[in-house]
Protein backbone atom coordinates (compact mmCIF):
# COMPACT_ATOMS: atom_id res chain seq x y z
CA UNK A 1 0.00 0.00 0.00
CA UNK A 2 2.73 2.56 1.02
CA UNK A 3 4.44 1.89 -2.59
CA UNK A 4 0.87 2.58 -4.15
CA UNK A 5 0.50 5.62 -2.23
CA UNK A 6 4.65 6.91 -3.14
CA UNK A 7 3.71 5.80 -6.87
CA UNK A 8 0.66 8.01 -6.83
CA UNK A 9 2.01 11.24 -4.97
CA UNK A 10 5.00 10.90 -7.10
CA UNK A 11 3.19 10.88 -10.08
CA UNK A 12 0.59 13.95 -9.28
CA UNK A 13 3.66 16.16 -8.46
CA UNK A 14 5.18 15.12 -11.82
CA UNK A 15 2.11 15.52 -13.54
CA UNK A 16 1.52 18.99 -11.67
CA UNK A 17 4.62 19.89 -12.54
CA UNK A 18 5.07 19.33 -16.09
CA UNK A 19 1.70 20.89 -16.13
CA UNK A 20 3.52 24.27 -14.63
CA UNK A 21 5.99 23.89 -17.45
CA UNK A 22 3.33 23.91 -20.48
CA UNK A 23 1.68 26.94 -18.31
CA UNK A 24 5.57 28.94 -17.92
CA UNK A 25 6.27 27.83 -21.72
CA UNK A 26 2.15 29.85 -22.69
CA UNK A 27 3.38 32.78 -20.78
CA UNK A 28 6.47 33.13 -22.91
CA UNK A 29 5.04 32.70 -26.05
CA UNK A 30 1.89 34.89 -25.42
CA UNK A 31 4.49 38.02 -24.21
CA UNK A 32 6.34 36.91 -27.84
CA UNK A 33 3.05 37.95 -29.86
CA UNK A 34 2.42 40.62 -27.28
CA UNK A 35 5.83 42.14 -28.22
CA UNK A 36 5.91 41.96 -31.67
CA UNK A 37 1.97 43.52 -31.59
CA UNK A 38 3.47 46.36 -29.87
CA UNK A 39 6.61 46.91 -32.25
CA UNK A 40 4.20 46.87 -35.14
CA UNK A 41 1.70 49.13 -33.77
CA UNK A 42 5.20 51.68 -32.11
CA UNK A 43 6.65 51.23 -35.95
CA UNK A 44 3.45 52.12 -37.56
CA UNK A 45 3.35 55.44 -35.12
CA UNK A 46 6.65 56.19 -36.03
CA UNK A 47 6.80 56.49 -39.47
CA UNK A 48 3.30 58.57 -39.36
CA UNK A 49 5.03 61.26 -37.31
CA UNK A 50 8.17 60.98 -39.41
CA UNK A 51 5.86 61.20 -42.57
CA UNK A 52 3.80 64.12 -40.99
CA UNK A 53 7.09 65.85 -39.74
CA UNK A 54 8.65 65.70 -43.72
CA UNK A 55 4.87 67.14 -44.84
CA UNK A 56 5.39 70.49 -42.63
CA UNK A 57 9.24 70.16 -43.93
CA UNK A 58 8.87 70.18 -47.34
CA UNK A 59 5.58 73.12 -47.07
CA UNK A 60 7.66 75.32 -44.77
CA UNK A 61 10.25 74.29 -47.63
CA UNK A 62 7.53 75.84 -50.25
CA UNK A 63 6.90 78.98 -48.77
CA UNK A 64 10.51 80.08 -48.27
CA UNK A 65 11.20 79.77 -51.45
CA UNK A 66 8.12 81.61 -52.51
CA UNK A 67 9.26 84.29 -50.31
CA UNK A 68 12.57 84.07 -51.29
CA UNK A 69 11.40 85.22 -55.14
CA UNK A 70 9.12 87.38 -54.11
CA UNK A 71 11.73 89.75 -51.48
CA UNK A 72 14.80 88.83 -53.68
CA UNK A 73 14.61 92.61 -55.62
CA UNK A 74 18.42 92.91 -56.22
CA UNK A 75 17.99 93.76 -59.80
CA UNK A 76 16.22 96.95 -58.60
CA UNK A 77 18.92 98.01 -56.92
CA UNK A 78 21.17 96.95 -59.41
CA UNK A 79 19.01 99.28 -61.90
CA UNK A 80 19.39 102.22 -59.82
CA UNK A 81 23.04 102.07 -59.53
CA UNK A 82 22.95 101.72 -63.38
CA UNK A 83 20.85 104.76 -63.91
CA UNK A 84 22.74 107.06 -61.57
CA UNK A 85 25.94 106.00 -63.37
CA UNK A 86 24.64 106.78 -66.67
CA UNK A 87 23.67 110.47 -65.48
CA UNK A 88 27.01 112.67 -66.63
CA UNK A 89 25.78 116.57 -67.30
CA UNK A 90 25.85 116.96 -63.38
CA UNK A 91 26.30 120.19 -61.29
CA UNK A 92 28.91 120.08 -58.24
CA UNK A 93 26.13 119.73 -55.89
CA UNK A 94 24.55 117.24 -58.00
CA UNK A 95 27.35 115.49 -57.89
CA UNK A 96 27.99 114.92 -54.57
CA UNK A 97 24.58 114.00 -54.29
CA UNK A 98 24.63 111.24 -56.75
CA UNK A 99 27.97 110.06 -55.05
CA UNK A 100 26.09 109.52 -52.02
CA UNK A 101 22.88 107.55 -53.66
CA UNK A 102 25.22 105.32 -55.53
CA UNK A 103 27.14 105.06 -52.29
CA UNK A 104 24.35 104.11 -50.40
CA UNK A 105 22.37 102.34 -52.88
CA UNK A 106 25.36 99.93 -53.77
CA UNK A 107 25.85 98.99 -49.87
CA UNK A 108 22.39 98.68 -49.50
CA UNK A 109 22.57 96.60 -52.99
CA UNK A 110 25.18 94.45 -51.13
CA UNK A 111 23.74 93.86 -48.02
CA UNK A 112 20.33 92.48 -49.98
CA UNK A 113 22.67 90.09 -51.56
CA UNK A 114 23.95 88.74 -48.32
CA UNK A 115 20.84 88.06 -46.97
CA UNK A 116 19.90 86.50 -49.50
CA UNK A 117 22.80 84.10 -49.84
CA UNK A 118 22.24 83.40 -46.31
CA UNK A 119 18.76 82.60 -46.82
CA UNK A 120 19.61 80.36 -50.33
CA UNK A 121 22.25 78.26 -48.19
CA UNK A 122 19.02 77.65 -45.30
CA UNK A 123 17.16 76.85 -48.00
CA UNK A 124 19.87 74.35 -49.36
CA UNK A 125 20.65 72.80 -45.97
CA UNK A 126 16.60 72.30 -45.62
CA UNK A 127 16.40 70.68 -48.92
CA UNK A 128 19.06 68.44 -48.10
CA UNK A 129 17.70 67.90 -45.01
CA UNK A 130 14.26 66.79 -46.20
CA UNK A 131 16.29 64.26 -48.44
CA UNK A 132 17.73 62.29 -45.84
CA UNK A 133 14.56 62.37 -43.91
CA UNK A 134 12.89 60.71 -46.93
CA UNK A 135 15.75 58.11 -47.72
CA UNK A 136 15.75 56.97 -43.87
CA UNK A 137 11.40 56.54 -44.29
CA UNK A 138 12.13 54.37 -47.30
CA UNK A 139 15.14 52.50 -44.98
CA UNK A 140 12.63 51.93 -42.11
CA UNK A 141 9.32 51.19 -44.40
CA UNK A 142 11.96 48.58 -46.04
CA UNK A 143 12.94 47.34 -42.41
CA UNK A 144 9.05 47.37 -41.61
CA UNK A 145 8.22 44.97 -44.58
CA UNK A 146 11.01 42.88 -43.60
CA UNK A 147 10.02 42.83 -39.77
CA UNK A 148 6.34 42.41 -40.64
CA UNK A 149 6.42 38.86 -42.89
CA UNK A 150 8.84 37.55 -40.08
CA UNK A 151 6.21 38.69 -37.49
CA UNK A 152 3.60 36.64 -39.59
CA UNK A 153 6.12 33.61 -40.16
CA UNK A 154 6.96 33.71 -35.97
CA UNK A 155 2.80 34.24 -35.30
CA UNK A 156 2.14 31.24 -37.15
CA UNK A 157 4.77 29.17 -35.25
CA UNK A 158 3.85 29.99 -32.30
CA UNK A 159 0.57 29.49 -32.94
CA UNK A 160 1.23 26.31 -33.94
CA UNK A 161 3.46 25.64 -30.92
CA UNK A 162 0.75 26.70 -28.22
CA UNK A 163 -1.88 24.69 -30.08
CA UNK A 164 0.28 21.82 -29.81
CA UNK A 165 1.20 22.64 -26.29
CA UNK A 166 -2.68 22.65 -25.42
CA UNK A 167 -3.21 19.52 -26.59
CA UNK A 168 -0.30 18.15 -24.02
CA UNK A 169 -1.71 19.97 -21.43
CA UNK A 170 -5.46 18.34 -21.57
CA UNK A 171 -4.06 15.18 -21.18
CA UNK A 172 -1.48 15.88 -17.82
CA UNK A 173 -5.07 17.49 -16.70
CA UNK A 174 -6.99 14.25 -17.11
CA UNK A 175 -4.33 12.77 -15.20
CA UNK A 176 -4.27 15.11 -12.05
CA UNK A 177 -6.55 15.18 -8.70
CA UNK A 178 -9.59 17.60 -9.42
CA UNK A 179 -8.66 19.14 -5.50
CA UNK A 180 -5.06 19.22 -6.38
CA UNK A 181 -5.46 20.76 -9.50
CA UNK A 182 -7.50 23.36 -8.33
CA UNK A 183 -5.43 24.45 -5.83
CA UNK A 184 -2.06 24.57 -8.15
CA UNK A 185 -4.75 26.85 -10.12
CA UNK A 186 -5.54 29.23 -7.67
CA UNK A 187 -1.72 29.03 -6.49
CA UNK A 188 -0.77 30.19 -10.28
CA UNK A 189 -2.52 33.04 -10.65
CA UNK A 190 -0.30 35.14 -8.54
CA UNK A 191 3.00 33.27 -9.52
CA UNK A 192 4.65 29.71 -9.27
CA UNK A 193 2.57 27.04 -7.93
CA UNK A 194 5.29 24.21 -7.64
CA UNK A 195 8.41 25.14 -6.44
CA UNK A 196 11.42 22.52 -6.39
CA UNK A 197 13.49 22.41 -2.90
CA UNK A 198 17.29 22.10 -3.60
CA UNK A 199 18.91 21.16 0.43
CA UNK A 200 15.77 22.33 2.25
CA UNK A 201 15.96 25.66 0.55
CA UNK A 202 12.90 26.13 -1.59
CA UNK A 203 13.49 27.92 -4.59
CA UNK A 204 12.78 31.95 -4.53
CA UNK A 205 12.84 32.16 -0.87
CA UNK A 206 15.65 31.91 1.80
CA UNK A 207 13.56 30.51 4.35
CA UNK A 208 14.69 26.90 5.21
CA UNK A 209 11.77 23.49 5.28
CA UNK A 210 12.30 21.29 8.54
CA UNK A 211 14.66 18.24 8.12
CA UNK A 212 11.77 16.42 8.65
CA UNK A 213 10.03 18.15 5.78
CA UNK A 214 12.43 17.67 3.98
CA UNK A 215 12.90 13.52 4.19
CA UNK A 216 9.56 13.73 3.52
CA UNK A 217 9.69 15.31 0.91
CA UNK A 218 11.95 13.18 -0.78
CA UNK A 219 10.32 9.83 0.07
CA UNK A 220 7.31 11.44 -1.99
CA UNK A 221 4.48 9.87 0.05
CA UNK A 222 2.42 12.38 0.47
CA UNK A 223 2.12 16.25 -0.60
CA UNK A 224 4.13 18.89 1.18
CA UNK A 225 3.36 22.44 1.42
CA UNK A 226 5.15 25.63 1.68
CA UNK A 227 4.39 26.89 5.40
CA UNK A 228 4.79 31.16 4.63
CA UNK A 229 3.36 31.25 0.85
CA UNK A 230 1.23 27.43 0.84
CA UNK A 231 2.80 26.75 -2.39
CA UNK A 232 3.49 22.97 -3.42
CA UNK A 233 6.48 21.56 -2.82
CA UNK A 234 8.74 19.06 -4.78
CA UNK A 235 12.01 17.59 -4.18
CA UNK A 236 14.70 19.13 -6.76
CA UNK A 237 16.08 15.86 -8.44
CA UNK A 238 12.39 14.87 -9.36
CA UNK A 239 12.43 18.41 -10.63
CA UNK A 240 15.32 18.16 -12.51
CA UNK A 241 14.60 14.94 -14.17
CA UNK A 242 11.14 16.45 -15.91
CA UNK A 243 13.15 19.20 -16.72
CA UNK A 244 14.96 16.99 -18.97
CA UNK A 245 12.22 15.38 -20.20
CA UNK A 246 9.80 18.26 -20.75
CA UNK A 247 12.61 19.95 -22.96
CA UNK A 248 12.50 17.73 -25.64
CA UNK A 249 8.34 18.53 -26.06
CA UNK A 250 8.87 22.46 -25.17
CA UNK A 251 11.69 23.25 -27.13
CA UNK A 252 12.64 20.98 -29.81
CA UNK A 253 9.26 20.81 -31.86
CA UNK A 254 8.60 22.76 -35.36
Amino acid sequence: MKTKNKSRIESQLKYIYRLQLIHLRFKYLNNLIKRFTFFLIRFLFFLKHKKKYLFVLANRLKKKKKQLIIHSNLNIYKNKIIKLLNIKSLTKQKLKKLELDIEYNSIDFILKKRKLLKKKNNLMIKSIKIKNIKKYIRLKEILFKTKFINYKKNKEEINKKILFLKEIENKIKQKINRIFLKRYQHLFKSGIAVVPVYEKIPYGTYILITQQKYYELLERKKIIIEENRGRILIDFYLANKENNKMNKILFNFS
